[in-house]
């Protein structure tokens, strides 16, 4: 596959109170055509750093990075031609329609005439907004608005699409059509997505591989099914008369990773179903079952549980 964005030991240091500050950290990373790629990590990991130095906003203090083929010092302007951007924070003109905004960003692009109607429209229809064009973005819902910031960049044709934490304030039901919409460009689109996000729930159903960035430095990188294939198998337990003799008794049983009591049930890792082997040693410890289910691990457990922090 061709890789699309590329970073050969990019660093970005800053000084404050005569400390060196390392946002990111000898970032090594590759992100292929038409794949949807979670940059994970905590506020203030070095996610919005990342992406500011791959679009040429901001130099990096050493190493280097290319972006659809385009090297993101020298080429930058190449790179804004090829990239659409969406920060956490963005601005419309509030009294304007959604079309004349959409006509504005388009002139600043350069684009005109008829290329700029038919590319709205298109953009419009693409991200659901069609009975909205004429109103005011003032009355708009942040989910609506959501998705006029990526028809505005849709006009363009990108081939990557950069979304800074992109969910953050919208209610359920907008997160869930928006990450439907991030899809549907992906699959029908072929569309590079490179998704920032400190949830880690958001994007285990979306992401085609993950990367978690902790303290500038990226620690791993992966796909979600194979991140819970190191997780194993999460079983709950619920038994009368729950006490210590019980878990010394359970740890007995082999390939358990870590036991944890959770509300008065048992949580219990292990690196296979052995939900028999815990049925036959509650039965001889004289405790009956009350439940026992085998669940997937969230992201949030594979990464605590993996990582320790």
């Amino acid at each position: 596959m061709q890789v699309m964005i590329e970073t050969e030991s990019l660093t970005k240091i800053y000084y404050a109170d005569g400390r060196e500050i390392h946002a990111v950290d000898d970032l090594y990373l590759k992100v292929f055509e038409g794949e949807i790629f979670g940059y994970l990590g905590p506020n203030g990991s070095g996610k919005t750093t990342t992406i500011l130095m791959l679009l040429g906003l901001i130099q990096p203090t050493s190493g280097d990075g290319w972006v659809g083929g385009y090297n993101i010092i020298r080429e930058s302007r190449k790179i804004r031609g090829i990239a659409g951007y969406i920060p956490e924070r963005y601005s419309f003109y509030y009294n304007l329609s959604a079309y004349r905004n959409l006509e504005y960003f388009a002139k600043l692009n350069h684009l005109s005439g008829n290329e700029i109607k038919e590319r709205i429209e298109r953009s419009i229809e693409i991200v659901g907004l069609n009975d909205w064009i004429n109103t005011p973005v003032g009355a708009f819902s942040r989910g609506m608005k959501q998705r006029l910031a990526l028809a505005n960049i849709l006009i363009r044709n990108p081939k990557i699409i950069f979304l800074d934490e992109p969910t953050v304030g919208l209610d359920p039901k907008s997160k869930a059509d928006f990450r439907e919409l991030i899809k549907r460009l992906n699959r029908e689109f072929n569309l590079t997505i490179f998704l920032s996000s400190h949830m880690l729930h958001e994007v285990k159903e979306l992401c085609h591989r993950i990367g978690f960035l902790n303290k500038g430095k990226l620690i791993a990188v992966d796909t979600v099914e194979s991140f819970m294939g190191k997780m194993g198998y999460k079983i709950i337990l619920e038994v009368t008369d729950l006490d210590d003799k019980l878990i010394d008794a359970l740890n007995e049983i082999g390939d358990i990773s870590k036991i944890k009591i959770d509300d008065g049930r048992l949580i219990i890792y292990s690196g296979r179903d052995i939900r028999l082997e815990i049925s036959r040693k509650v039965a001889e410890m004289n405790r009956y079952i009350l439940t026992l289910t085998l669940e997937p691990p969230t992201l949030e457990e594979i990464f605590f549980n993996i990582y320790g922090e």
